[in-house]
């Protein structure tokens, strides 16, 4: 087959696989979107070269024509984020309604931590550009450095800093979570394996942002847009997270939009491995 026969049909297959029928349901309260099927982030590794390619055929293909492969190289195993496995099962059928107390509890006092902060001045002072000045105590941080990056402000007092969940608890919890105990639910809450679940952010944009996907929130810093797709996608990954269809398909077109480069949606199967390590070996973090 010449290259263009099979751009042309790399180009109909996913047009089709767009145009695939999508069933949303309801719960009782109509509060909680289902759906038939979902999608998850593909944990299966290839080679650095070897990447997804459903988001611009044309060009991968013109990659796969082009790309020069040294003889016995060896490449580091890597995931691509942009490959997913489709599941023919129900998303959001939660059995108890979302309720972030009993679900999730609240802010933690890490027991292996030398400090007497919690979680979010753990946040804080790992976020910070400077050294974090506390209150009286010693307790509770007042002041830092923190460059914001759903705004790309410079923030310098903590009471302006939320600290988000990036993939937000209630997303967590109709997305996966609901199957999990207490504890896991718990250490995700206050998870501090890696510097992108939990951020430091602006505190009013935090609020704007709630539980949305990128469906319905992406942050005014377009400079962000590309680090904010490629985590969404990590924490799914780490944790195993559902994504709805259309969830899947706003991600993919919003990779399109911003023109983001597709070598950003790699992770190491050492990284995701390490990540899984840090899960387990902090398994009875919340007891």
């Amino acid at each position: 087959m010449n290259r263009k026969l099979l751009v042309g049909a790399l180009v109909s297959i996913c047009a089709l696989s767009v145009q695939a029928k999508v069933t949303v349901l309801e719960d009782a309260s109509g509060n909680n979107p289902r759906f038939d099927e979902y999608y998850t982030v593909s944990a299966q590794s290839s080679s650095d070269h070897s990447q997804s390619y459903n988001l611009d055929p044309i060009n991968a293909v013109q990659e796969i024509f082009e790309a020069s492969v040294i003889p016995g190289e060896i490449k580091a195993a890597v995931i691509s984020l942009l490959s997913f496995d489709h599941h023919n099962e129900d998303y959001g059928n939660v059995a108890q309604p979302y309720n972030r107390k009993s679900h999730f509890g609240g802010w933690i006092y890490p027991s292996h931590d030398n400090s007497c902060f919690n979680t979010r001045g753990l946040v804080l002072e790992r976020d910070s550009k400077v050294p974090v000045t506390m209150n009286s105590n010693g307790c509770s941080v007042i002041r830092g450095e923190w460059a914001e990056p759903y705004t790309g402000r410079t923030v310098t007092e903590a009471s302006e800093i939320q600290i988000d969940h990036f993939v937000p608890l209630k997303n967590a919890y109709v997305s996966g979570a609901h199957k999990w105990n207490f504890s896991k639910r718990c250490l995700y809450a206050n998870f501090m394996g890696n510097d992108f679940q939990l951020l430091s952010t602006d505190g009013p944009e935090n609020m704007r942002k709630s539980d949305n996907t990128p469906e319905r929130y992406m942050p005014p810093n377009r400079a962000y847009a590309c680090q904010y797709l490629q985590q969404w996608l990590k924490v799914k990954l780490i944790w195993d997270l559902g994504l709805t269809p259309p969830e899947k398909q706003v991600v993919e077109n919003l990779i399109q939009q911003n023109n983001c480069q597709l070598s950003q949606f790699r992770y190491s199967v050492a990284e995701l491995q390490q990540q899984k390590r840090f899960i387990s070996d902090n398994a009875g973090l919340c007891h």
